[in-house]
């Protein structure tokens, strides 16, 4: 697996499980009135529109002429099985923990994607639209654009409070639609790598000033109103570009750190387990007595455990069904 791709794989999992760790210290504590501690936890939304981003970079990479045999196959039973098992985890800990029966349990984790692994049906969706457009060899000089314009219109629609897309929150966040504008930056992205990746290590410092200016954007909505704490905002966009793009160029000439492939490899388990981790950990973070002592705590307590947990399942036979594949050392599909 490319380094960057690593580096941003990483960003967007601890950018999560720290987003998540917020969460879960409101919930136990209460809303906490400060404006930056909120336009803080804005900016760490970014993280799951740049996993979307990054899993149809790589396809687009990878993938430019021919798909390999099997190819939604594969990712149905290392990306859709484990999210299943990890949906009747969730589900039987909201019978046991929450007194919610488990079959409208089940229903809502898996069927409206309602835990923190939601992500994974809508990038299967996508995994689906890239395996059409290959098979059937359509132009990215007219696709792209349609999909880029049918997704902002989309996104549009769900931001002006129509009832339909309220009632109905969770199934409008699964599905692809909403999520297009991410699948034609990432296959174009994906189409031309080396040569992105070679402007934006010659440029790298101007991508510190497209992140700079793209916070710029968000805290200004943000203090206007657009307050609400999802990656779900058009404005998201900006930040969402510019952070891929820096984290792309600085991972190209900053020493290669050891620690990122292992957490790489770990992070699609933490994606699915780590807000059910924080559920029982968040209790006993809640009692320290700042907020940044509890979130921290919080946050780094779930990442081990759940890194201690996927190394513990990864010696059960069939683990790849329950945490995916990225546990093991990558090998050629």
């Amino acid at each position: 697996m490319v380094y960057e791709w690593n580096a941003v794989r990483v960003m967007a999992c601890l950018s999560i499980v720290l987003l998540h760790a917020t969460t879960n210290i409101e919930i136990m504590n209460g809303y906490i009135e400060q404006p930056y501690y909120q336009f803080f936890r804005l900016l760490l939304c970014f993280a799951t529109p740049t996993f979307i981003l990054l899993s149809i970079l790589i396809l687009a990479k990878r993938y430019q002429h021919q798909l390999p045999p099997h190819f939604l196959w594969r990712r149905f039973q290392f990306i859709v099985i484990p999210f299943v098992a990890a949906g009747i985890l969730y589900a039987a800990n909201a019978a046991f923990h929450y007194d919610e029966s488990f079959w409208d349990a089940l229903y809502r984790h898996i069927v409206l994607g309602d835990f923190s692994g939601w992500f994974v049906m809508t990038i299967f969706q996508l995994y689906i639209l890239f395996f059409l457009v290959k098979k059937f060899q359509l132009s990215s000089i007219w696709f792209t654009p349609i999909m880029f314009l049918l997704g902002i219109f989309y996104m549009t629609l769900a931001n002006v409070k129509i009832d339909y897309f309220i009632q109905n929150e969770h199934f409008m966040r699964l599905l692809f639609v909403g999520w297009l504008p991410y699948f034609a930056l990432a296959y174009m992205m994906g189409s031309h790598y080396e040569k992105i990746a070679h402007y934006l290590v010659r440029y790298k410092f101007f991508t510190v000033l497209a992140v700079l200016l793209a916070m710029a954007i968000l805290y200004t909505n943000y203090y206007l109103g657009a307050q609400q704490i999802t990656s779900r905002r058009i404005d998201m966009m900006l930040f969402v570009l510019a952070m891929t793009f820096c984290i792309l160029a600085f991972a190209q000439v900053l020493p290669k750190l050891p620690f990122i492939p292992i957490l790489s490899r770990y992070s699609f388990g933490i994606f699915l387990i780590h807000w059910l981790i924080q559920e029982y950990i968040a209790p006993y973070s809640a009692l320290l007595p700042t907020p940044f002592l509890q979130v921290t705590s919080l946050f780094l307590s779930s990442l081990l455990v759940c890194m201690l947990l996927i190394k513990i399942i990864s010696f059960i036979p069939f683990s790849a069904y329950l945490i995916g594949k990225s546990h093991q050392k990558p090998s050629q599909e």
